[in-house]
């Protein structure tokens, strides 16, 4: 159900700013919206509490974002609160951020190792899946994982590239059962 209510107002948001070919600075927009929610979880509280009724949460998400937002994302966070799906506000703004980065093609890379890599390989392997993929850059994490005893392991949005020792351990021990 989260997915849903998270697709239906992201998808909504998402397709006023790529109208206005405003995407760079709804992303960014976005993204200090959504640090400031996590860091004040107050807001969150408030916002949620039966104490206050919508004109008064309202008039809340106003004196603290009007004037300092565009209107466009002041109007996404109104429609929420109004919609009274303000409990599901961070897992709507993750949709709208993760939308916009495929549309401006910035992808979202885990990196698996066994090993620490160095930065020549880091950008090696960086350099590769950009040219194999359809982004123009990628935001990668990087995990140290000794259960995987070599290799690599990548993903990428929901593909996986796993060439890890324990991988392949475990399909020669199904192969040879």
């Amino acid at each position: 159900m989260a997915k849903l209510v998270s697709k239906v107002y992201g998808d909504a948001y998402v397709s006023v700013v790529s109208e206005k070919n405003n995407l760079i600075d709804a992303l960014e927009e976005i993204k200090l919206l959504k640090n400031i929610l996590l860091e004040n979880g107050e807001i969150i509280e408030l916002l949620d509490s039966p104490k206050l009724d919508d004109e008064e949460k309202t008039a809340f998400i106003k004196g603290i974002f009007e004037n300092h937002i565009s209107v466009d994302s002041l109007g996404f966070l109104l429609t929420v609160i109004e919609k009274k799906r303000q409990a599901e506000l961070l897992p709507i703004v993750d949709y709208v951020i993760d939308c916009i980065k495929e549309l401006l093609l910035i992808g979202k890379a885990t990196i698996t190792t066994a090993l620490e890599l160095d930065d020549a390989k880091k950008e090696r392997i960086v350099d590769e899946l950009l040219k194999t993929s359809h982004y123009k850059s990628l935001e990668v994490e990087y995990v140290v994982d000794n259960s995987i005893i070599g290799g690599i392991v990548i993903r990428i949005g929901d593909r996986v590239v796993d060439s890890s020792v324990k991988t392949r351990i475990e399909k020669m021990r199904k192969m040879l059962s």
